[in-house]
């Protein structure tokens, strides 16, 4: 099982352990493994921001090294010296078709041959290195030409002006190379993470990742002023603090709950709005506060309230982002239905709740105050960024898992909702008490990933999986898709 194999390696990984993968050729399938290893390593430190970007540079890194053992397997088949320079300047004048024409060929050779793409995967205390290696000798000049892209990349301001620059394409890696030190500029890892070397024998490519991506004084900067919008957001009003209490009390006459809520306005379209989705598939529209008590029940009132007071203090303070609270909506309806399916019934309210304020620090993330938010696009338009969640975290140098269990502390709100906002992407590291409650907020907001296209089954977590029973990835698309099309069946409002 693929999934089992990815999580024993990134646990081997996590231990200190170096983590080795050896390849002939380069498919779907084998970049899926790889890219599965790399996105739990970087889920199970906190980094999982870096994911497209790491694996979109270590997929350029492995092309370039099959290509370079391909060119090995050229030469002998023409019976050529590679490090010959008027050999060398022969056969690169047929390579380039041969390699084009022939891709199955070439699959199938090097499989039987002996040359060898190495990945190798290290921790250590302040970050982690990549290194890929291959068995093939480079020529001097290649290098020298190697060493003088990256030099070059090092100086660029803008994805632009590599176009207008690199005009020596002959073998293709000329521009793959240079915007792979982009994008380690603009992520913040650094462009002298990257080096290229050999030895006569074995050629290596290097990537040194960082824990800590901006210089301390930056970080800290930045940090700080998320920190301080933290400390600045409202408490919950003394009404809604009331209004838990008394939903924490079974003995609580309902018609006093259900006068405090009619006396908020924005509250109680709150309750009716959440209480006609389709986390609770109601057989008609509820249309009072008190239908709503009696066909959801106390504990889940209880979660409603929470959720709608939190949003409304965020959306208060910053823009709506209906986005995010609909992939929030969802994920909630997820956490919910795979609590019943799993026999969890008792934590099917806690886990609607985790899935319902999975991302609080995603909207303060992309709302900060107009001071913090000028300041960042500032430095995302110096260092010529793209304008995206994913840059903003790396820009920041903290995800919006810690920002949102900061909020979920100061808010009080209860431990498992802290533990589920904190860990929601990497839960392994939550408390073994709150597993459950964790594992499935993990499994749904990873299932609603899955439908965007920003994840894949093969880089889940095989823990998650196994303490569900779900033993293979046929099991686990036949529950999600039951799910979706009960979320589509009842996601439309009731008339």
């Amino acid at each position: 099982m693929i999934v089992a194999k990815t999580s024993q390696m990134a646990a081997n990984f996590d231990r200190g352990e170096t983590v080795a993968l050896s390849l002939s050729y380069h498919n779907k399938s084998v970049i899926r493994f790889i890219s599965s290893v790399i996105t739990k390593i970087l889920a199970r430190n906190n980094l999982i921001y870096l994911q497209d970007t790491i694996i979109t540079i270590l997929r350029e890194i492995i092309v370039n090294a099959v290509k370079a053992n391909s060119k090995r397997l050229f030469f002998r088949f023409q019976n050529l010296d590679m490090l010959d320079e008027e050999q060398y300047t022969l056969g690169m004048k047929n390579f380039k078709d041969f390699i084009i024409q022939n891709q199955e060929f070439i699959e199938d050779e090097l499989k039987k041959s002996d040359l060898r793409v190495l990945v190798y995967l290290k921790k250590f205390e302040s970050g982690f290195s990549i290194h890929v290696q291959n068995n093939s000798p480079i020529h001097p000049d290649e290098l020298k030409r190697i060493k003088m892209r990256i030099q070059k990349a090092k100086v660029y301001n803008d994805f632009s002006e590599v176009y207008c620059d690199v005009s020596d394409d002959n073998e293709g890696e000329g521009l793959g190379l240079v915007l792979t030190i982009l994008f380690l500029k603009n992520t913040g890892i650094g462009a002298n993470s990257f080096q290229v070397s050999s030895n006569g024998k074995v050629t290596q490519a290097s990537i040194a990742v960082p824990f800590q991506l901006k210089p301390a004084k930056v970080m800290n900067k930045i940090q700080q002023q998320i920190l301080d919008e933290v400390r600045d957001l409202p408490t919950f009003p003394e009404n809604i603090i009331e209004l838990e209490k008394l939903c924490s009390n079974p003995e609580v006459d309902y018609r006093i709950i259900a006068d405090r809520i009619s006396m908020d306005p924005s509250l109680s379209v709150s309750v009716l709005k959440l209480s006609n989705s389709a986390a609770f598939i109601t057989r008609r529209r509820i249309e009072t506060i008190n239908e709503a008590i009696n066909i959801i029940g106390l504990k889940n009132l209880q979660a409603i309230i929470i959720a709608s007071s939190a949003r409304s203090i965020l959306d208060e303070r910053y823009s709506s982002f209906r986005q995010v609270w609909d992939h929030c909506n969802k994920t909630a309806f997820y956490a919910r239905q795979l609590a019943l399916t799993f026999g969890r019934e008792k934590i099917a309210q806690n886990v609607y709740m985790a899935g319902l304020l999975h991302d609080l620090g995603k909207i303060v993330l992309l709302s900060t105050s107009s001071a913090l938010s000028e300041w960042m696009m500032t430095l995302v338009s110096n260092r010529k960024m793209r304008s995206s969640t994913v840059i903003e975290e790396v820009s920041i140098g903290i995800s919006h898992s810690s920002i949102g269990e900061q909020i979920a502390r100061k808010w009080n709100l209860p431990e498992y909702l802290v533990q589920a906002i904190q860990w929601h992407h990497a839960p392994l590291g939550c408390a073994e008490e709150y597993r459950d409650v964790v594992y499935i907020t993990y499994l749904a907001n990873k299932m609603c990933s899955i439908e965007d296209k920003k994840f894949d089954y093969y880089y889940l977590e095989e823990d998650a999986l196994d303490r569900f029973g779900l033993n293979s990835e046929r099991e686990f698309m036949a529950l999600h898709s039951n799910l979706r099309m009960k979320y589509l069946e009842h996601n439309e409002p009731k008339y």
